[in-house]
Formats: structure tokens, C-alpha cells, sequence
């Protein structure tokens, strides 16, 4: 029998976060795949619970709308009858769970479908913000060694609900390396219940920007033709390295005028207004575009000079993958898993972090990084071409999918 792929999704986080474009990817990789699958979408647009059939009958859509109160894992007694209405208890199905913390989640699907099968992907880990991406701090915390303040007490409480969570689940997807060695070593997984799979990104168009008439974009964007471009997409905040990142172009600006710095994304607090206030005195080199749609972002990718990648800690972010699939040279951070993607003078320049509780050292190597790049076309072109290269090598969607498919037969 062909095998029942369930997914689960909460609409309203993941059409701005990764797990969006994971989710797209997924879905191309299991439409590839002789398996069925069935949206689990929570906080749906919806206004009661509904099933869609798409036009492809491998695809169907469960949809529920939000709960008067707390997050979908938060209310397993009411989905679990939502389940137990439609969907069977069979060795074929697989529920695909994105989202931590999922304990309960878990135990209650284990318990309603023993014979069923659940994977849980890694989008993120519970200790990285609180930690700032510092592994060795994390081991400390868990051995015990720090001081049992309210930050720790989060974190081992967090560690606690992890811990379960990989108990009970028949397979872990990690996206990173760092990751997968993290599980080994202080989750204590069997290797056999991991499976690395980074993230995939389909080919498309080729993104080389030797093929553009790059003075005709920025023209039609507005920006003079002699302004090098130094392009940052994603969420503006302290963990992603941002406020370092300004610090650093403000450097970079005492040596080179003709550099426009773009900020591609937004945040739900008020750190945008934080970061326009830091960045008052060079406010006219610094552009904040907020969200934009697809077509809007890919002319950016188009007309960049140099993508950076500040954060402290990602899995495999896709914003990583775009930069190297439209060739940009990038400059990023030895941040954890970020680090995993990026050979220092090979797909890109590593800035290293250094001390967390002060980033002037990481803003220093940032702009030291960024003025490498601007003062040097050459290595421009050959770090981009060697960005697209391992982005065709190891980031494509097939590579993705192989992953999946490997996954699946190790269920069978």
C-alpha cells in the first residue's frame, strides 16, 4: 500500500518564517514520491474545520481554524478527535511534526495511533536564543555547571521537553550538522533514528547574474548604477545578528560611501524603530523594505553585490541557499549550524563571532569581511561562482528529496 504522508502546519507563522519554504519544498519532494499526502494546517483562514481536496488527488488539506486560546499544541484533546474522525490507525501512515515544544502533542498521537510512524524535523533547538548560538555555554547548562537562574531553569526545562519528544518519535531530521552531532552527544539519540537532511531549493531559472543587465534593474529600483549593494533578508533581530551588523556597515561606510546596505524582512516588536534610530546618522545609505513578495525579492538577489548572513545560530536557512543559488559572494558568521553551509574562502568570507556578550569584535570582522569583498571583484566572482556551485551540488531539491526517500524505505 502506498504510504499516507500527514503534515503538520501552523499557517500564520509559517507563511513569514522558514518553515514556509521548507513546506513548499517538502511537498515537491513528496509529490515526487509515490506516497499521498494530507496538509495538517492550523490557524487556518478558515471559520470551522474543513477538508479541501486540491486538484491533485495525492494532495488534501485539513483545515482548522484558530482556537479560542493557546497554540495548536496546546489543544491535542480537541484536534486528536478531529483526527480519529478521518484519518485511520495504519503501519503506512507518517505524521510529519514541525514545531517545539510538541510533547503532548506527541504522547497523544503515540497513544491514538501506535501503529503509525512520526518524524520530527529540527527547525530550531529550545536552548539557541536564550544561549545566543553558544553551544559550550548549552553542554555547561546541562551539566549543571551554571548557576540555576531563570534563563537556565528555561533551558532545562526546554532540554526536558526535547529529551521526550526524541524518545517517542520513530525518526529525528536534522537539517545541520552541528545538530546531528548535538543529538549524539548530549541527547544521547541513537544514530539510527537521525537522519541529516538540509533543506532543498528547487533550480528554477538559472539565477547567474552574468545573464541580467544588472544597471537596468537598479534603474527600474532606483538606485544609481555605481552603488554596490550589500543585501541582508530575514528577520531584524539581535540573534540574527543584526545590530552588528549595522555597527559594521557603519564602519564600512567610513571607507566606502558608494554602498547601500538593504534590509529585507520585518519583526512583530519594535526593533525595526530600534534599529532606524541606531543607524540615524548614515539613514540615507541604510534601506528598510519590511516584507515583499517573491518577484520583489528575487530582483534584489539579482542586484546585490554581497549577501550577509550575520546570525548567531540557524539549522539551514533558506535565505543562505538563495543568496548561493543566484551566485552572490557572501559574507556570514561561524555561527552554529550556519557554519555548516559555509567554507571560509571557498562559497564565502566566515566572520568569526568571538564574544557574545560584546559584538564589537564581531562587528569588526564583519566589516573587515564586507571591505575584502568590495575592494575585490575578482574574489566577488569567485566566491559567487563557487556559491552556485555547492548550491547545485548539495542544496538542490533533489538532493532533498533523495533524503526523504531514503527516510520513508527506513520505515518501511
Amino acid at each position: 500500500m502506498r504510504k499516507c504522508i500527514y503534515v503538520f502546519d501552523e499557517y500564520v507563522s509559517s507563511q513569514k518564517n522558514g518553515i514556509g519554504s521548507f513546506l513548499k519544498e517538502f511537498h515537491y519532494c513528496m509529490e515526487q514520491l509515490n506516497v499521498d499526502v494530507c496538509v495538517l494546517t492550523f490557524n487556518a483562514d478558515v471559520t470551522e474545520f474543513a477538508i479541501q481536496i486540491g486538484e491533485n488527488s495525492k494532495m488534501e488539506q485539513m483545515l482548522f481554524p484558530r482556537f479560542l486560546s493557546g497554540s495548536f499544541v496546546s489543544n491535542v484533546e480537541i484536534i486528536i478527535k478531529f483526527f480519529r474522525l478521518y484519518i485511520q490507525d495504519s503501519s503506512n501512515n507518517v505524521f510529519f511534526i514541525n514545531h517545539s515544544p510538541c510533547e503532548n502533542l506527541v504522547e497523544i498521537l503515540k497513544i491514538n495511533y501506535p501503529l503509525s510512524k512520526i518524524v520530527f524535523t529540527i527547525h530550531d533547538l529550545g536552548w539557541t536564543s536564550k544561549c545566543m548560538g553558544d553551544v559550550d555555554k548549552y553542554k555547561r547548562i546541562i551539566e549543571r555547571k551554571d548557576d540555576v537562574e531563570e534563563d537556565v531553569r528555561y533551558v532545562l526545562g526546554f532540554y526536558a521537553k526535547e529529551v521526550r519528544v526524541y524518545e517517542l518519535v520513530d525518526r529525528i531530521v536534522c537539517l545541520s550538522r552541528d545538530t546531528y552531532n548535538l543529538l549524539q552527544t548530549v541527547y544521547q539519540v541513537y544514530p539510527d533514528k537521525i537522519h541529516l537532511i538540509p533543506n532543498g531549493f528547487r533550480k528554477g531559472e538559472d539565477g547567474s547574474q552574468d545573464i541580467i543587465d544588472k544597471e537596468r534593474l537598479k534603474r527600474e529600483l532606483f538606485i544609481p548604477t555605481y552603488e554596490k549593494i550589500i543585501l541582508y533578508v530575514g528577520r531584524p533581530t539581535l540573534q540574527k545578528g543584526m545590530y552588528a551588523l549595522i555597527n559594521a556597515f557603519h564602519n564600512v561606510l567610513k571607507k566606502n560611501s558608494d554602498v547601500r546596505l538593504v534590509i529585507i524582512g520585518s519583526d512583530n516588536s519594535n526593533r525595526i524603530e530600534n534599529l532606524i534610530n541606531i543607524s540615524s546618522s548614515f539613514a540615507s545609505r541604510v534601506s528598510f523594505l519590511g516584507l515583499i513578495n517573491k518577484e520583489e525579492l528575487e530582483k534584489w538577489y539579482l542586484v546585490a553585490d554581497i549577501g550577509v548572513i550575520p546570525s548567531y545560530y540557524e539549522q539551514c536557512p533558506y535565505v543562505g541557499i538563495e543568496m548561493m543559488k543566484y551566485g552572490l559572494p557572501i559574507v556570514t558568521s561561524d555561527g552554529f549550524g550556519i557554519r555548516n553551509m559555509f567554507q571560509n574562502g571557498i562559497n564565502a568570507l566566515i566572520a568569526p563571532i568571538g564574544n557574545r556578550e560584546d559584538s564589537e569584535d564581531f562587528s569588526y570582522n564583519l566589516a573587515k569581511a564586507i571591505d575584502k569583498l568590495l575592494s575585490s571583484e575578482e574574489l566577488r566572482n569567485t566566491l559567487g561562482r563557487n556559491a552556485q556551485e555547492m548550491f547545485f551540488n548539495c542544496y538542490d531539491t533533489n538532493q532533498m528529496r533523495k533524503g526523504y526517500e531514503e527516510l520513508l524505505i527506513s520505515m518501511s
